[in-house]
Order: structure tokens, then sequence, then C-alpha cells
């Protein structure tokens, strides 16, 4: 069995997670994924639309659920969501 490599980006809104994200992937020619970007394409609505129509707690456990299923990625870079 080979092992998940995943480097999660982590810190405060507007920190600067999605462009470290971008540019640490270039660099080691990884894939990166954006938690905010996943959540917004899958509920084909923007974080404040979400935030508005169902709450935060629904929300952040959306960035959890996408956390988790990105942990067994291999090469992976992760932004993730300011809450997560």
């Amino acid at each position: 069995m080979t092992a998940s490599i995943v480097i999660a980006i982590d810190g405060p809104v507007a920190a600067g997670k999605g462009t470290l994200a971008r540019r640490l992937a270039a660099r080691l020619d990884w894939r990166v994924e954006d938690i905010d970007t996943r959540i917004e394409r899958a509920e084909r609505r923007d974080i404040p639309t979400i935030f508005r129509d169902a709450g935060e707690p629904y929300f952040r456990a959306r960035e959890r659920d996408v956390l988790v299923q990105l942990l067994p990625e291999r090469g992976t870079v992760v932004a993730s969501g300011g809450g997560t």
C-alpha cells in the first residue's frame, strides 16, 4: 500500500493560502486543490450565498468533508478554507 502525500496550507481568511498552494504545487509539479473552490463548484453557489442560505455550521461541515476526501491523495497541495 502506498502512503498518501498531501501538504495542507492553513491560515486565516485572505492570508494567501490559495496563492501559496498554487506556487508550491507548481514548484513540486503537484496538483493543487482549493477547498473553497471545490465547495463552490459542488454547491453551484458562492460561499457568501452558502453562509446566507445554509449557515456557517453547514459550510464548516462541508469544509471538513472535502478535506477528508482529499487526504488520501498523492502529490497534492491543499489550500484549506479559512475555518477548516
